[in-house]
């Protein structure tokens, strides 16, 4: 057996994969196809070095799954050609078994890729190429069919069967293709997806697990579109063509994803009901298109992964690395965004999510630690840190914001709750608005790109109205004001020179009594000199004299637990002694970690 290093194991499968593209596009497959034939008995040893080879790398992969499942459709192969069937040798040849090698060209290519120069293999690493927009927009053009729905499952036909009902029964009079792929189901799922009338079905001999059976359905995909769904929803009246006419309203729209019912990240939508029969007319009551319940996300979830064929094709579909499908949407949602497209929750859209039935067996597992450290890895970004809602949004007060055209957000990490309040401007008044990003931290200026006019690096706050030119209607600070180093004066100074007469100014401060404050100054009083100088009414007081009135204040904490509840009745019995009273009152204090406070610009005229 020969031994490959790295270069030589990429290289072989980029050289067997180039082969059989080069024969889909220059040959025709007939019954007795000779040269198919020699090219499967001479790869066959090919793929028994990639698989032996790969068990040599520490990272997690399914190369031995993939090579399994390449095996079965060589022997389905040469079968078809035995038995002169055409039509069954092209499907297979075409849909499973070279896509199944090109899977495995992605695979081999995440395992090797810290040993090889990986910008001399642009195809198998996508992300080193610039996604060209109009060539995206062309080949859209060129499509069979308006959308190709994805269905993935393994097991759980009951479950299948309805989800399958519900999508054929809601396309409406849209020119779709079903694409079914059953993941090494046990339970009769191929069979009953070999019954489906039209269904284009892909059947995989073995689990490839969730990233890689979305995969190969969605790169048999022939439609403009691509709706990939998991079989544990059921989907509604106009769930598509809404989706679609979000997509569609924007060339720069690049993934749009509805509601649900029992699902996470701000994208669920609840509507009481007593039946699934029930649900769906409630749900065609909803589910009115609606551009004012749409909005831009940093991260969506794909209730429905929703995006041009074509540009899921450029940027290489869901990213093999994540080998239990943990994070994955936050990864498609950050490269979608990088490649320079937006991101819309369509709320408009409601559709039922049972539970995850495709992920429930690595939900028991570490799986949601080993994704998360994969995607910080792979971002030097936590997406559960720094892409994701600040709790303090839902307590912001909207109501003034009215004639806000222009937002500043600073130190807003990726910018979801900067997105969010443009998000709730536009819902509340209909004003659409323009934003603008200033960070202290390099490693979010690629993020912010993508959903700002204009980024800002900075030091401190005191140099903004040397690099942002112009008055803003909205400022929003999301890292807390007492964690700037300087002058307070000095600070809020600045602030007020951007702001214009009447302008809203949002920031949050940390309340110094609390359990992690305290804790804050024991470990780093090094290095904050100036950290939670001020208590909350100094800082109130020193804004008012700056022109700053406050108009809403609410505190809170963003995250509680029983041992910290614990942690802070024993301190204050400690302290408060006896003082039961005393001891209220400091509990209340350590409780409340963080205010937020909204305030005005109000210009008093001398007199």
């Amino acid at each position: 057996m020969v031994n490959l290093n790295s270069d030589q194991l990429l290289q072989s499968c980029e050289d067997l994969y180039d082969e059989l593209v080069r024969m889909l596009e220059n040959m025709e497959l007939t019954e007795d196809n000779h040269a198919l034939v020699s090219v499967l008995q001479n790869k066959h040893q090919v793929l028994q070095t990639i698989e032996t080879e790969a068990n040599h790398y520490n990272r997690s992969h399914r190369v031995p799954q993939l090579i399994s499942n390449i095996f079965y459709y060589e022997e389905q192969i040469l079968l078809h050609i035995g038995q002169k069937d055409r039509n069954k040798l092209s499907f297979d040849f075409r849909y499973h078994y070279c896509n199944l090698v090109r899977l495995l060209c992605y695979e081999i290519a995440y395992l090797v890729e810290q040993d090889v120069d990986i910008t001399r293999y642009p195809k198998l690493y996508p992300d080193l190429t610039a996604i060209n927009h109009q060539q995206i927009i062309e080949q859209g053009n060129q499509t069979k069919y308006e959308v190709s729905v994805v269905l993935l499952a393994y097991n759980n036909l009951q479950y299948t069967s309805q989800c399958v009902d519900s999508i054929v029964q809601n396309m409406d009079d849209i020119n779709y293709e079903l694409i079914v792929v059953d993941n090494g189901s046990t339970d009769g799922t191929k069979t009953y997806f070999e019954s489906l009338p039209n269904a284009k079905v892909i059947h995989l001999n073995s689990n490839i697990h969730l990233v890689k059976g979305f995969n190969i359905g969605m790169m048999a995909a022939e439609g403009k579109y691509i709706a990939a769904v998991c079989n544990d929803f059921i989907f509604t009246p106009n769930w598509i063509s809404n989706l679609l006419i979000c997509l569609k309203s924007d060339e720069s729209i690049g993934f749009v994803s509805p509601g649900a019912t029992y699902i996470s990240n701000y994208q669920s939508i609840n509507i009481p009901f007593h039946s699934i029969e029930d649900f769906q007319q409630r749900a065609k009551d909803y589910n009115i298109s609606d551009p004012s319940k749409w909005e831009e996300r940093v991260v969506l979830l794909p209730n429905v992964l929703c995006c041009p064929a074509a540009l899921l094709d450029a940027i290489g579909y869901y990213d093999t690395r994540y080998y239990r499908g943990e994070f994955l949407d936050d990864d498609i949602s950050f490269r979608i965004r990088r490649a320079g497209y937006k991101l819309i929750y369509c709320g408009d859209t409601v559709t039922h999510h049972y539970g995850s039935l495709t992920t429930a067996t690595d939900h028991a597992t570490n799986s949601l630690q080993e994704g998360r450290k994969i995607f910080i890895d792979r971002y030097n970004i936590d997406a559960w840190l720094d892409a994701r809602k600040n709790q303090a949004c839902q307590f912001i007060d909207y109501s003034r914001f009215g004639e806000v055209t222009t937002i500043l957000g600073i130190d807003v990490r990726c910018g979801s709750s900067l997105i969010d309040l443009k998000n709730k401007i536009w819902s509340n008044h209909g004003v659409k608005t323009e934003v603008y990003t200033c960070t202290s931290e390099s490693k979010y200026v690629t993020d912010l790109q993508s959903i700002s006019k204009q980024v800002f690096s900075i030091e401190g706050l005191i140099q903004l109205p040397h690099e942002l030119k112009q008055s803003i209607d909205l400022i929003y600070i999301e890292q807390g004001i007492d964690w700037y180093e300087g002058n307070i004066d000095d600070i809020f100074q600045s602030l007020i020179e951007l702001l214009r007469p009447n302008g809203q100014l949002i920031f949050c401060c940390h309340n110094r009594l609390s359990v992690e404050m305290m804790k804050e100054n024991f470990v780093q009083v090094a290095r904050q000199s100036n950290f939670c100088q001020f208590s909350i009414p100094e800082i109130k007081w020193i804004a008012n004299t700056h022109q700053l009135e406050l108009t809403f204040q609410q505190d809170f904490l963003p995250l509680a637990d029983e041992k910290r509840s614990q942690a802070i009745s024993a301190l204050t019995q400690f302290i408060a002694g006896i003082n039961n009273n005393f001891a209220i009152h400091l509990e209340s204090q350590m409780n409340s970690h963080y205010s937020l406070l909204q305030m005005t610009h109000v210009v008093k005229e001398n007199i």
